[in-house]
């Protein structure tokens, strides 16, 4: 488990950087506005993130038809946790922004993770 999570973390970083290059590519380059831009990124790093964690974290033990629906919504889920985190210490709480951001980098991760482990590429049938 711990070779999977150190193997999600860097599939994580390759699609964040992915993500970050795409949207400023789209934005800077052809004037895509920043939500087109992002949109577009998000759809991108996800296509990355997948295809790395189906083949290399979790080592292709599903089909696509199981694991790609899932791991889209796994991967809604934790942009919904990223922002209810941000929502409830930076807005609620008045944290500085920085601050709200260190238990979305903690927590969101890690939940991520383990719904990909035990949802997301499980095997049909495994207990």
């Amino acid at each position: 488990m711990i070779r999977q999570f150190f193997r999600f973390g860097m599939i994580g970083v390759i699609a964040t950087l992915v993500h970050v290059v795409v949207a400023l590519f789209l934005h800077h380059l052809f004037e895509v506005s920043p939500l087109w831009s992002n949109a577009i990124a998000f759809i991108t790093a996800w296509l990355v993130s997948y295809a790395g964690n189906w083949v290399w974290t979790f080592e292709a033990a599903t089909t696509h038809r199981h694991s790609a629906p899932r791991f889209f919504i796994v991967a809604l889920a934790g942009f919904a946790l990223n922002q209810l985190i941000v929502l409830i210490t930076s807005n609620w709480w008045g944290w500085p922004f920085w601050l709200a951001l260190v238990p979305v980098v903690m927590i969101v991760p890690l939940v991520g993770f383990l719904a990909s482990r035990y949802w997301a590429y499980r095997q049909p049938g495994a207990i």
